[in-house]
């Protein structure tokens, strides 16, 4: 599970850079994204799920888009769009739907904003869909760590200066 977060961020990152206002964009736009999903979310249901951008400041320029990373299908939405001229508290909100295909799926939500000088920024997240058991908890603690479940002590002992 370590390799799949792994390669979602590569995969968020790769794709925020590919394009072409996200490559002089310095991740940090001043927006808020919010959404909300169901709790429980079990593969093969489709779920609504609405974006939400909120801007922090004053905006000349708001582009989003939404994209499947792994184990969903994306039924409708996620298309880029652009939104002008916003004010400070300004929410804008896109609709995306999508079919969870595996136990587990993740879908990459990017903003880009351009200020009144030209600056540009921007921010990702993924929304993680399905079941948080305690099995998939388990699959993500990286190896080689101890398991604190277990009744263990910690013995100190004292050290020299070096």
């Amino acid at each position: 599970m370590t390799n799949k977060a792994l390669i979602l961020s590569l995969t968020v990152f790769l794709v925020a850079c590919s394009s072409p206002p996200a490559v002089q964009a310095k991740p940090s736009a001043p927006v808020e994204i919010n959404y909300s999903i169901p709790k429980t979310v079990q593969a093969g249901d489709e779920v609504t799920t609405v974006i939400q951008f909120t801007a922090k400041t004053d905006l000349q320029w708001l582009t989003v888009s939404a994209s499947p990373y792994s184990g969903i299908e994306l039924l409708s939405g996620g298309d880029r769009i652009e939104f002008a001229n916003l004010k400070t508290g300004d929410t804008r909100e896109i609709t995306v739907n999508i079919r969870l295909a595996e136990e587990v799926g993740y879908l990459s939500v990017f903003a880009t904003t351009t200020d009144s000088r030209g600056k540009t920024r921007s921010k990702s997240i993924a929304i993680r869909y399905g079941a948080v058991g305690e099995t998939t908890i388990q699959k993500m603690r990286p190896r080689g760590l101890i398991d604190n479940s277990k009744d263990e002590k910690l013995i100190l002992m004292p050290g020299s200066p070096r």
